[in-house]
């Protein structure tokens, strides 16, 4: 039931937040014993007699003094709000008085009286305890919320009198009425109050349903927060109650799905890799579309992995900005996504805005909370590849192929084998592939099992001037790939003092360290190969290790490195981080707040790499180190005031602010080859003896500053305005365009407050139409106004070296913000009480003046310079669908679903736009284009427009030719776009060509469900994205040589291939899906031949919890169980579609773990 009668005092500072805090059956059951107790009440009242304080309140509210009784006394205070007036002020003055008598002089003049139970005291009146008239009729019930929990402290009163009672411990009351017809109006904060008729000799049974004007949801916005009845944005809240923050190395992990509109790719499984995020949609060419993400008030900037790239391979992706925070401290996530809630961050919200709210102190007793948890990860898939046995087989089929086409034979020329040159030579005899001399399988080889724990302790608590929080976390985990693994530790600090009641201090500190061991990652081919390349590729016929202990090569392919000898190389990368703010608030004035606010987010990046003299390469550089180093501090500088006022049925919030940022960075990099040893590692650059060690270093600085502004206005709390402006000045443009400006206006209508509706109310309990109009802005593209110089190029004349100075980048002083201008249309209906709650949102935005690149001519120092280039748009709709689908005592289940789907494509193309024959004017800005295909050339087929085709290559379709004019130039259309004459033209080209489709997901989906039964609790959560375009699988690629792929050709050589090689197509297996053998000498390509469209619905999370029941020594005890991505369904044959980003992909996985959390 909801605590509004039995609050603390510490609690009475807002009655809003009265709605939520159940009080607990055992706190009942202790009430009703001490009242039961009534020596536990002399010695109660006598401690209330005995204690003394002293208390000085000059013309100070009633909640003012007693919170000064309760920090003085220990004494928590309860009562109905309705019967307390606490904004009435009084002037008390006492000297080592008792608890009473500075009581009677707080509430002299009033009809408030008291009583004490334990160190409780109850405060009620008169008018609620004693019989005003002769009452003769007897009534008895009991008062319920809607789950079934007693209320306590519900007033029950015979209307039109002043004859009433209140509700006990139970929820139970008895009331004398004058008569049988006498009506009871029952009532409690945060309820509806009901009026019945009085029911005699009959116990009654009263459910009271919440007031959702009352118990309304409050939401974090820029610079504030606001009921979210009167948001006039689309604003999407993230639960994080039931999001399994103990399991995932970062809460990135846990966000797909959860909101409407927020698309959560990732990018990689490795051990602390990350997530990509867009807000709908990314229509941005050239200047990213990362949103910008606020933490706790301060917009912090990701560091980008290029700042410390160094060494020979790759270390895969790291996750975003919200690597170093732990999960476990994050209070609440929101999604700001159309203009009207992202423009007051102007410059840089055009990608929308992330504000992620961390947990503060409360007042009480301090509280100690720690949760732990164990992982075991495994592989979720495995790369399917050949045995040595199957290895062998399709190599022979491969040699004889081969020897057909190069002699002509069969269907490659008509010969017959007695024609050819040499007779064919198998290269595996049958008894060397009955008995394999090795059968070593290379992913087993660099694979494992993986582990993760998980630590995590906080401690909380406080008085009403001074409350504190500080967290501490431990996360390590052992990736599935060996030597793969990443260790971080945070601890934060927040601490917020009351010096007045005029003015608040805070502060809130985050410190993280992540230190990860990479192994090389990527998708280089050949000598360049990573640790998942080589484990492909490497012939399963050799050893790790021959005769001598050294690492095995492939004779035939000795540029290819062994996969294990690549877990020998040193690869380290350290992340440190400083995240804190400070604020200072004052109140001059009623209704007014003065805040400032002053942060530094300060990111040290290293990366260091030791590549020894065991590896294929780095016995060639005689081993090799390099050091990368990266340096970034933020300082931030906010000034707000804050002006709140209500008149009569209007309602005002003014914000007017300015801030200042400056950014600043540092990078260093050194490295140095042929070492005597191996033991250095990076730990001594001058050991190496290469005559040239190479280092570099940079350096910049950038500001913004900016002054913003919001209105909002109410009118009778149905009619709802917002209007924010923003000025945002950049250092990174020239001085003509150094200023932006992003206005923003939101209309609101809760049109179920309308007396017209009425009657709907309860079938539709909440109704809210709105539109907004905005613009935003991006300026992530660097310092592309300025032209700068770097050394280079250097001369060397006469044994004397000189360096040289060339143009890098040629500044553009006419460069501008680019600027998206934003329509979106939203309604939000509750029915039922709220109990199924309904958003949906259409909105369509244009981005002008994009920022990106325009080609040079030829003769410029410089090939290319930033420019503003045409515009974008992208439209989309959104659907948010809560449910509660039942809420009782024992038992609970709630579902929230999401949808949404964006569309992405060009509005307007600049000048300097040269198109291609299949090119579309307005086409989807990412997109997959070429050739349409045919199947499979079969044996006897001649194919005109593919001179030189053999059969088994996939067949390319002639579809179109060219127009030409007189003088026999392309014909063109207004665009530029060559025109087509739409019939074969006998040859293969551009106008063949077609776009397939956006690369983009068509639909994204989420679905949640928590459910909750006695002490147990279930969570079970989806997601999934649909219409996902997709070229092929590595089971395609890696056979055809397409992207990039070696081809199934290089069997010739001991390269590995999928077990998908044995549906290859050959002459004695002409019915094969899969081309041939020869794929790769055709010019054109595969085309579409393996283009998809796909989907996944990935089962992300389970959760299966258990609250033990504890003493007093503990608060909560909970045992859990959680399997992380326990299952996927999808067509899709790969290893993963959401992950396959590169067909060389991490191999994503299965992890299961069991957790404790124990609240002290």
């Amino acid at each position: 039931m909801q605590n509004l009668f039995s609050i603390q005092v510490f609690r009475m500072i807002k009655p809003s937040w009265l709605s939520f805090d159940k009080i607990p059956l055992c706190m009942r059951l202790c009430v009703l014993f001490l009242a039961c107790s009534l020596s536990l009440t002399h010695a109660a009242e006598t401690y209330a007699q005995k204690t003394k304080i002293s208390i000085d309140a000059n013309n100070q509210t009633v909640e003012s003094v007693l919170k000064q009784i309760k920090a003085k006394t220990g004494f928590d205070f309860f009562f109905n709000n309705k019967h307390v007036d606490l904004n009435r002020r009084v002037s008390v003055s006492a000297h080592q008085g008792n608890v009473f008598e500075v009581l009677e002089k707080v509430f002299a003049g009033t009809n408030v009286t008291y009583s004490v139970l334990d160190k409780k005291i109850i405060l009620s009146t008169e008018s609620v305890q004693a019989v005003r008239q002769n009452p003769t009729v007897k009534i008895s019930g009991k008062v319920l919320d809607a789950s079934g929990e007693p209320v306590i402290g519900a007033s029950v009163i015979e209307k039109g009198t002043t004859n009433g009672t209140v509700t006990d411990i139970d929820g139970n009351f008895t009331l004398n009425v004058s008569s049988a017809q006498a009506q009871l109006e029952i009532s409690y904060i945060g309820y509806k109050t009901q009026v019945l008729k009085s029911q005699a000799g009959k116990l009654m049974a009263v459910t009271l349903s919440e007031d959702t004007e009352i118990l309304e949801e409050v939401v974090v916005v820029g610079y504030g927060t606001m009921k979210k009845k009167d948001l006039t944005g689309a604003v999407a809240s993230v639960k994080m109650d039931d999001a399994p923050v103990g399991t995932v190395s970062t809460i990135s992990h846990a966000l797909a799905g959860k909101a409407a509109g927020l698309q959560v790719n990732m990018v990689s499984a490795q051990p602390g890799s990350g997530s990509n995020f867009r807000i709908r949609g990314a229509a941005s060419v050239n200047a990213g579309n990362d949103p910008l993400v606020i933490i706790d008030g301060f917009p912090v900037n990701p560091a980008s992995d290029d700042a410390i790239k160094t060494g020979k391979y790759d270390a895969g992706s790291s996750d975003n900005i919200l690597a170093s925070i732990n999960p476990n401290d994050i209070e609440s996530i929101e999604v700001l996504k159309d203009a009207s809630s992202t423009a007051i961050y102007g410059a840089r919200a055009g990608n929308g805005v992330i504000i992620i709210t961390t947990k503060k102190g409360k007042t009480g007793a301090p509280k100690v909370t720690y949760s732990g948890t164990a992982t075991v990860q495994t592989l979720a898939g495995d790369y399917d590849m050949l045995s040595a046995r199957d290895f062998m087989i399709q190599s022979n089929r491969y040699a004889k192929e081969n020897w057909m086409k190069t002699n002509g034979i069969g269907v490659y020329g008509g010969k017959s084998e007695g024609d050819a040159s040499a007779p064919y030579k198998p290269y595996y005899t049958d008894a060397q592939i009955n008995a394999p001399a090795n059968n070593t399988d290379w992913f087993d080889e660099i694979t494992r099992t993986g582990f993760q724990t998980q630590h995590n302790i906080s401690v909380t608590g406080g008085t009403e001037m001074t409350k504190y929080l500080v967290s501490g976390n431990f996360f390590k985990q052992d990736g599935v790939v060996k030597n793969n693994d990443m260790e971080r530790y945070t601890g934060r600090v927040n601490l917020e003092q009351q010096v007045s009641k005029y003015v608040n201090l805070g502060v809130n500190m985050t410190l993280s360290r992540n230190q990860t061991h990479n192994v090389p990652l990527g998708a280089g081919q050949n000598e360049n190969a990573s640790i998942m390349v080589a484990a492909a590729q490497f012939n399963p016929l050799l050893p790790v290790r021959d005769e001598n202990g050294d690492y095995t090569l492939n004779s035939q392919a000795a540029f290819l490195p062994n996969p294990v000898s690549l877990l020998e190389i040193t690869d380290k990368t350290l992340k440190e981080r400083l995240l804190a703010t400070a604020f200072v608030e004052v109140k001059p004035i009623r209704d007014l707040t003065l805040k400032a606010n002053f942060g530094i987010d300060r990111n040290y990046q290293k990366r260091s790499v030791y590549m020894p003299k065991t590896t294929l390469y780095g016995q060639k550089k005689g081993g090799q180190a390099d050091i990368a180093q990266y340096d970034k501090s933020d300082y931030l500088m906010e000034l707000t005031a804050n002006y709140t006022k209500r008149v009569g049925d209007h309602n005002f919030n003014a914000l007017a602010g300015y801030s200042f940022q400056r950014f600043t960075d540092e990078s260093l990099y050194a490295g140095n080859s042929q070492f005597l040893i191996d033991g250095f590692l990076f730990n001594n650059l001058g050991a190496g003896a290469y005559p040239k060690p190479s280092v570099g270093s940079s350096a910049s600085k950038d500001e913004m500053a900016s002054f913003f502004g919001r209105l909002n206005y109410t009118y009778k709390d149905r009619y709802l305005v917002t209007a924010t402006l923003r000025a945002d000045g950049a250092s990174n443009f020239a001085e003509n365009n150094r200023w932006g400006y992003f206005p923003s206006v939101a209309l609101g209508w809760r049109f179920t407050e309308e007396e017209f509706m009425k009657p709907l109310s309860s079938v539709l309990s909440n109704g809210k139409f709105r539109v907004s109009f905005g613009q935003t802005g991006n300026s992530n593209i660097g310092n592309k106004a300025i032209s700068y110089y770097q050394t280079g190029n250097n001369n060397e004349f006469g044994g004397t070296e000189s360096v040289g100075v060339y143009l890098s980048q040629m500044g553009n002083p006419d460069l501008k913000w680019e600027t998206t201008t934003e329509w979106n249309i939203g309604v939000d209906l509750g029915f039922f009480n709220n109990r199924l709650n309904v958003t949906a949102e259409y909105f369509r935005k244009v981005v002008s003046d994009l920022l990106a690149e325009r080609s040079l001519l030829t003769f410029n120092e410089a090939s290319k310079i930033a420019a503003n280039i045409g515009k974008t748009q992208s439209q989309g709709f959104e659907l948010t669908v809560n449910t509660t689908n039942f809420n009782t005592k024992d038992f609970g289940w709630n579902t929230d679903f999401t949808f949404s789907f964006y569309r992405d494509k060009w509005n307007t193309r600049d000048a300097s736009w040269k198109p291609a024959a299949y090119s579309q004017y307005h086409a989807p800005i990412r997109y997959l284009s070429g050739y349409l295909s045919d199947g499979l050339i079969q044996p006897g087929e001649t194919v005109g427009h593919m001179p030189g085709s053999v059969p088994g290559q996939v067949k390319i379709k002639d579809i179109n030719g060219y127009l030409y004019n007189e003088d026999g130039s392309v014909k063109v259309d207004k665009h530029g776009i060559p025109l087509k004459s739409g019939k074969p033209d006998g040859k293969l080209d551009d106008a063949d060509k077609v776009i397939y489709g956006s690369s983009d997901p068509g639909y994204l989906v989420g679905l949640n469900n928590t459910l909750r039964y006695k002490n147990f609790d279930f969570n079970i959560y989806f997601y999934g994205q649909f219409n996902v375009l997709n070229k092929g699988s590595y089971k395609d690629l890696w056979l055809t040589g397409s992207n990039g792929m070696t081809g199934i050709v290089n069997m010739f050589r001991g390269y590995n291939m999928p077990v998908s090689a044995a549906e290859v197509w050959t002459h004695d297996q002409p019915t094969a899906s899969r081309p041939g053998y020869f794929q790769d000498k055709s010019t054109w390509g595969i085309g579409d031949y393996y283009l998809q469209k796909s989907w996944f619905v990935r089962c992300r999370n389970i959760t299966l919890g258990y609250t033990i029941p504890v003493k007093k020594a503990l608060s909560s005890i909970r045992i859990y169980a959680d399997v992380n991505n326990p299952f996927t369904i999808t067509p899709y044959d790969g290893l993963d579609l959401e992950t396959d980003n590169s067909v060389w992909a991490y191999p994503n996985v299965r992890s299961f773990s069991l957790g404790l959390d124990i609240t002290f």
